[in-house]
């Protein structure tokens, strides 16, 4: 009798993924997985004691899917700031699923008083480029990053559900004036 194939965390995580990536969250169960993997759902509940494990892994991956993408995108005529908000806007559009995950779901909630927002500190970071951001106070820092932030997201949406019927190019304008004028107003205030 052949040895049983040992399904490992990754291979369970890898599915758990592509099911969330390819379908969506309402999909992910550890029958979809067994089914994927071509397997009963045993080895899912030996290594993980529920599904809400699973969903925390998949909910960083698609974090991590994210920051790649976003990051990924480069046109050296723009600032990094600028590169890195077409970037989440090229992730609204492109990965449906993993968009609605992080931000549509409601899986994951954030207390801005208290948290620090989805991959706020790295997401600052092409921000810090900017001499006249580095040059306001770093709360107002903060500030900027949140409001540009809840902006892109809501724009992101918009483009990811298909209600916001313009031009790329027009999505990426309306960024760049709204990083604007948060910019004049926040470095105004801190005078």
């Amino acid at each position: 009798m052949p040895p049983k194939a040992t399904i490992t965390k990754e291979q369970i995580l890898q599915a758990a993924f592509d099911i969330v990536r390819m379908q969506g969250l309402e999909y992910l169960t550890a029958r979809g997985i067994a089914q994927k993997l071509n397997c009963s759902t045993q080895p899912v509940y030996r290594i993980y004691a529920n599904m809400d494990e699973v969903k925390d892994h998949v909910y960083e991956m698609a974090v991590d899917l994210m920051r790649n993408q976003i990051f990924s995108y480069q046109d050296e005529q723009n600032s990094p700031a600028l590169n890195m908000a077409i970037g989440f806007l090229h992730f609204a559009k492109q990965e449906r699923y993993m968009f609605q995950f992080v931000y549509l779901s409601g899986y994951k909630s954030f207390d801005l008083n208290q948290e620090v927002f989805i991959g706020e500190t790295l997401s600052m970071k092409p921000m810090l480029h900017s001499k006249r951001f580095r040059a306001i106070d770093e709360s107002k820092q903060r500030n900027i990053f949140i409001k540009i932030s809840i902006y892109l997201i809501g724009i992101g949406t918009m483009i990811h559900s298909g209600t916001l019927k313009m031009d790329f190019h027009e999505a990426v304008e309306m960024v760049r004036d709204m990083y604007e004028a948060i910019m004049a107003y926040e470095g105004r205030s801190s005078s």
